[in-house]
């Protein structure tokens, strides 16, 4: 009897097993084969628009152009006209013993000024020169002996004037302008050559007229000027006043 019951309650224990090992069989679903897929790539996501970046118009990229720098006037270049113009000495002395200033006019005279409007230092004097033959004083025999003996014109027929340096030319030069200048540069007399300083005035008259003077004081012995032993004349000074008056035309 007892071991009925044993026989029974392992049979009991067996069937349990076997009902739990098919319901776990049931429960679990056979795994079906892998499918394969072909995985076709995304698409990619567009971008949101950008705002079309509208192009300036041309008028506003380019930036006004500065004004175009006014051309310079041209240089104009002045000769001096003879029959307008002259070169002057003037010189004291005693005379029959009294005292006379003597002054001798000379209108052979050439040379050139070249003037640019508008730029600084816009004022250029080229060499300037007299014949020395042609001084004329109020005597004869006095316009003999300087052409002779003093200034020896036969052999030294040229006096010349050559600017090398030129002080007080303003900014600009323009017509109706009067310039006060020094202007230094080589005197020669006789092959002697010295450097002298004239001051000089410029009238700027018009684009086709100056009118320039000037002046100076020389010693006679520096150019070795000697005045002819003459009883009626004395005390001749050893200062000489040069100066002259010139009108000068544009080319």
């Amino acid at each position: 009897m007892r071991f009925h019951s044993r026989s029974l309650f392992i049979t009991i224990i067996l069937l349990l097993m076997l009902a739990l090992a098919a319901c776990s069989s049931a429960s679990t679903p056979e795994a079906a084969p892998a499918e394969v897929v072909a995985v076709q790539p995304a698409a990619p996501t567009p971008a949101p628009a950008a705002e079309a970046t509208k192009a300036p118009a041309v008028e506003a990229l380019a930036a006004p152009a500065d004004p175009a720098p006014e051309a310079a006037s041209a240089a104009i270049t002045f000769a001096i006209d003879p029959a307008q113009s002259e070169a002057r000495f003037v010189i004291d002395e005693v005379l029959l013993g009294s005292p006379k200033t003597v002054v001798g006019v000379n209108s052979t005279v050439s040379g050139e000024v070249t003037v640019s409007p508008g730029e600084p230092g816009g004022v250029a004097i080229g060499p300037i020169t007299i014949d020395a033959n042609n001084f004329v004083t109020d005597s004869d025999k006095r316009n003999g002996a300087i052409q002779r003996f003093i200034l020896q014109s036969s052999s030294y027929p040229a006096i010349t004037f050559t600017p090398t340096a030129i002080e007080g030319v303003p900014g600009s030069v323009a017509v109706g302008d009067t310039l006060s200048l020094q202007v230094t540069g080589d005197l020669t007399i006789r092959e002697i050559t010295r450097a002298e300083t004239f001051a000089i005035e410029v009238q700027v008259v018009s684009e086709s007229e100056l009118r320039i003077n000037g002046e100076t004081q020389i010693r006679r012995e520096n150019y070795e000027l000697t005045i002819p032993s003459v009883p009626s004349v004395a005390n001749v000074t050893n200062e000489v006043q040069l100066q002259f008056d010139f009108v000068a035309v544009g080319k």
